[in-house]
């Protein structure tokens, strides 16, 4: 994803998309575009079905970068999204919580949760989700709140830069980091930001993500695995995996089941976009549903 292309989405966060579904056609995979039954505007994003209806504060600590409050969605507004959007099916990933045992305390037993997401438009289209929200219906006698610091074309190679980490996190001491996105250049920059996290938040957790949409078809399983700096099929998952074990974090591959869920649905992925690289609302409540079969109350024993 470049700057450029996620720059527009970023300060039009309100923006999503709906698109009617079209049955699925099978044809050479190499470019989305030549099947799509979908016309995106030159410019921005397809028009939202559903905007955000919850108001949330947002600030831009320098130029190019947001910290937005999150969850942006209501329950009732992401039952109302997941009662119209295509039938799909994915594998629950695996859910290893020995470096979550601080955030599994808290929510099983009550007390203040802050999450803090990391990254880019990717990162902040699955936070916008409202997937905290369901977060916070599975585990009401925790206090669950939201931050998103973003950046189109965003990743830790940005982040570790300048002070931000000790600038614009430390203050919010967050009790959970979520890195993801698919703007990650290194495992290198993930490491130091990392560092830096843990120089002065010693407490702190954190959890590494594979990304999700971008351009490389998911139907596509070879081109996909190819993708060298955000597919969790492939070497970069191999990659960020052995990171998390090398530095005591939780690891999450949000690509496979990402791409089982499109798959399954038998219908073209841009039915799941709202622009050639982001989700609509619809792609949205994938990203979310990924996030609770993660954090499912069932894979943490009580």
């Amino acid at each position: 994803m470049s700057d450029n292309q996620a720059r527009y989405s970023l300060p039009h966060f309100l923006l999503l998309a709906f698109c009617l579904a079209m049955p699925f056609v099978t044809v050479t995979r190499a470019d989305m575009q030549q099947d799509s039954p979908v016309t995106f505007p030159e410019q921005g994003a397809l028009p939202a079905k559903h905007p955000l209806d919850v108001e949330t504060w947002s600030e831009t600590p320098e130029e190019e970068y947001y910290l937005i409050g999150t969850p942006r969605r209501s329950l009732e507004q992401i039952e109302q999204i997941r009662t119209e959007m295509p039938n799909g099916t994915f594998s629950a990933p695996r859910a290893d919580w020995t470096h979550l045992s601080r955030t599994k305390r808290i929510l099983n037993e009550g007390g203040e949760l802050h999450l803090l997401a990391l990254g880019d438009s990717i990162v902040l289209d699955t936070m916008r989700s409202g997937w905290l929200a369901k977060l916070q219906e599975a585990y009401p006698t925790a206090e669950i709140r939201g931050t998103a610091y973003v950046r189109g074309g965003g990743g830790c190679h940005h982040y570790k830069e300048e002070g931000r980490v000790a600038k614009h996190i430390v203050p919010r001491k967050p009790d959970v980091v979520f890195i993801g996105g698919i703007s990650q250049k290194d495992i290198s920059s993930i490491r130091e930001v990392i560092h830096q996290l843990r120089d002065r938040l010693p407490n702190v957790e954190i959890l590494l993500a594979s990304g999700t949409f971008g351009h490389v078809d998911p139907r596509d399983a070879d081109a996909l695995a190819a993708n060298d700096n955000y597919s969790g099929t492939g070497d970069w998952g191999e990659a960020l995996q052995q990171l998390a074990e090398q530095e005591n974090c939780a690891y999450l591959d949000m690509t496979t089941p990402w791409a089982e869920y499109i798959r399954s649905s038998e219908l073209h992925p841009h039915l799941f976009y709202r622009d050639v690289i982001h989700a609509n609302e619809y792609g949205e409540q994938i990203l979310a549903k990924i996030m609770m079969a993660f954090w499912n109350p069932d894979t943490i024993e009580h």
